[in-house]
């Protein structure tokens, strides 16, 4: 079974960082990220996307440490791929040395001025 290639840690510029300056990345690149993080209550989907490191190289993406640690247990597919050891548990929490992360994406979106997950999944 292939694992997933995935960040060890969230990168300088990780937009799950809390400490990276707000409005880094354009709202259309997090608009086409929406979808693939959910939040306690509200998991995505088995085909829903990962969301990839953006330092990964074109071709080659790797799952993003933040949004693994942060959001990861919330998709079915991340879940799935752990059960099945192609991804290591203990890429679903923060580890120690860790800088802060967002709580979730509605406070990523939030902080960066974006609408939150629950206005683009079409809940209300």
């Amino acid at each position: 079974m292939t694992a997933i290639p995935h960040a060890t840690r969230p990168c300088g510029e990780c937009p799950w960082r809390t400490d990276v300056p707000v409005g880094k990345f354009a709202s259309c690149r997090y608009d086409a990220l929406r979808d693939t993080s959910g939040a306690p209550e509200r998991e995505v989907g088995l085909d829903a996307p990962m969301f990839a490191c953006h330092v990964s190289q074109e071709g080659k993406d790797r799952a993003c440490a933040g949004w693994l640690a942060v959001a990861g247990v919330e998709h079915i597919g991340i879940r799935l791929a752990v059960a099945m050891g192609r991804l290591p548990a203990d890429t679903l929490e923060p580890k120690p040395g860790w800088p802060e992360l967002y709580e979730d994406y509605d406070a990523m979106a939030e902080a960066n001025d974006l609408p939150t997950a629950d206005i683009g999944m079409g809940q209300e």
